[in-house]
């Protein structure tokens, strides 16, 4: 029988059925949306990192676990504490080999314009942020894996798509003519769909050939959770914030604000702390000079 873990080592996702119960994905979904939601009212070009503002074709609200979305500790607490799920740690850290470390925490939702379904791997992205060789950020990276994404549905989707087996290797001749001059295409080759339904949990390698679909009418509510092995962070330096307008994911200084764990059970209290230790270094508001003043008050305590 094929453990977690070879299955993992050689495919690159996992999928776990029904792992969260149906009032924890209850309170989940009507804490979320409510979230989404104020976004959707108050979210604008010049007060979202990044710019990532509601508009027709959004398809992410960024960190949903920002304070201003939550009004009581319980609601925060229901989010972190699934997060931070015996099972769903226990995961990661037979697949890190090390202890995880989350990273960001976003939503995904359907836009009310369809936009664009790119394939790609996260690696290209951060080749070019760092003057890297995608290649060889796939070599370093692959196993074990640097950053792991997991999907949290609160709806049923079929939105995610990932070749098996593409995080530890590169492109072939046609997955790279796809990836970078045709990344539309429905053509990719051994691509496959990642039926979800709530309650059920998915993960993936961030490296592997994966793309997402946002399609109008089709909705979408999914819990997307980035997690980092705690040897190999990626703190923010003043230049990346500078540069992607204050979204790097693990740039969240509220994880310093007093209270803000207080609906945490003891165990994810540990687990969060441990990403306040790697990163709270990093957390400088001189990193958020020359940001407009909106997305500044954005990070303010």
């Amino acid at each position: 029988m094929v453990t977690h873990t070879e299955k993992w080592k050689r495919d690159g996702y996992l999928v776990f059925r029904r792992l969260l119960d149906q009032d924890n994905v209850n309170a989940l979904r009507a804490i979320c949306d409510a979230a989404l939601n104020q976004w959707c009212r108050q979210s604008t070009p010049e007060n979202e990192p990044g710019g990532r503002c509601h508009k027709p074709d959004a398809w992410i609200m960024l960190h949903l676990n920002h304070p201003k979305y939550h009004p009581t500790s319980e609601s925060l607490g229901t989010l972190l504490n699934t997060i931070a799920h015996p099972s769903i740690l226990g995961v990661l850290d037979a697949v890190f080999r090390e202890p995880a470390v989350h990273t960001q925490i976003n939503y995904y939702i359907d836009p009310s314009e369809t936009r664009p379904s790119n394939w790609h791997r996260d690696c290209q992205f951060t080749a070019n942020w760092a003057g890297e060789n995608m290649n060889d950020l796939i070599s370093r990276e692959g196993d074990p894996p640097r950053e792991i994404h997991m999907h949290i549905p609160l709806a049923s989707t079929s939105a995610s798509q990932v070749v098996p087996g593409s995080h530890i290797r590169p492109d072939t001749p046609k997955e790279h003519l796809i990836r970078t001059e045709d990344p539309h295409s429905e053509n990719m080759p051994n691509a496959i769909q990642l039926p979800l339904e709530p309650g059920d949990i998915a993960f993936f390698h961030v490296n592997a050939l994966h793309r997402g679909t946002y399609e109008a009418g089709v909705l979408r509510r999914t819990i997307a959770v980035t997690f980092n092995r705690i040897s190999d962070p990626r703190p923010a330096t003043a230049e990346s914030m500078a540069q992607r307008t204050g979204y790097v994911p693990s740039y969240q200084p509220w994880f310093r604000k007093p209270g803000y764990l207080h609906g945490c059970s003891p165990d994810a209290i540990e687990f969060y702390r441990r990403f306040i230790d790697l990163y709270e270094n990093s957390w400088s508001p001189d990193y958020l000079e020359g940001l407009p003043a909106c997305v500044r008050d954005y990070y303010a305590p």
